[in-house]
C-alpha cells in the first residue's frame, strides 16, 4: 500500500493517516469508531480500515449518481451526528462485498456511508426501504487468470 489517506485527498504523502470518527460504529462493529482509508492510487475502490479492530475492514466505492440516482437525504438527526453545516459537502460511499456472489461484487444500497470530510466524521445510514438491495450487482468478479 502506498498511503493511508482520504479518498478526497489523493495527493497526500505516503504514510499520511487521516482518521475519520464514526461515533455510532458500523453494522456488525458498533464499538469500532476510528477508521482510515487505504488507497492504492488507482481505480475507485478503497479499503476503509478500523484503527481499533483489524477485522473491521471494508471495501468501499463512491456513490454513482449515473447508476443509482441522487444520494440519499440525511435526517436532521443524521446531519447533527455528522456535525454538518449548511455548506458542508457529504461524500457518499457504498460498502462492496466480493464474497456474496460468485459472479458479481455486490454493493449494499441499504446502508451507505455518509462522510463529512471537513469534520472528519462518518455515519452508516441504514435505510428501511424494502426496494433497496443488500446485494446490488455492482461489477463482475475480476478474473483470476
Amino acid at each position: 500500500m502506498t498511503a493511508i489517506t482520504s479518498p478526497l485527498q489523493p495527493t497526500a504523502q505516503p504514510s499520511t493517516i487521516r482518521e475519520f470518527s464514526f461515533p455510532r460504529g458500523l453494522a456488525g462493529f458498533p464499538e469500532a469508531s476510528r477508521f482510515a482509508f487505504i488507497y492504492e492510487g488507482k481505480g475507485n475502490m478503497l479499503c476503509m480500515q478500523s484503527l481499533e479492530y483489524e477485522e473491521a475492514s471494508f471495501i468501499v466505492t463512491p456513490w454513482d449518481t449515473t447508476r443509482l440516482g441522487e444520494a440519499p437525504a440525511l435526517s436532521k438527526e443524521q446531519r447533527t451526528c455528522l456535525k454538518l453545516d449548511q455548506d458542508d459537502h457529504i461524500m457518499w460511499m457504498l460498502v462492496l462485498n466480493p464474497f456474496a456472489d460468485k459472479t458479481w461484487v455486490t454493493a449494499n444500497l441499504k446502508a451507505p456511508i455518509a462522510i463529512n470530510e471537513k469534520q472528519l466524521m462518518g455515519l452508516q445510514c441504514i435505510r428501511n426501504d424494502a426496494d433497496l438491495e443488500l446485494r446490488y450487482p455492482w461489477m463482475e468478479q475480476p478474473s483470476l487468470t
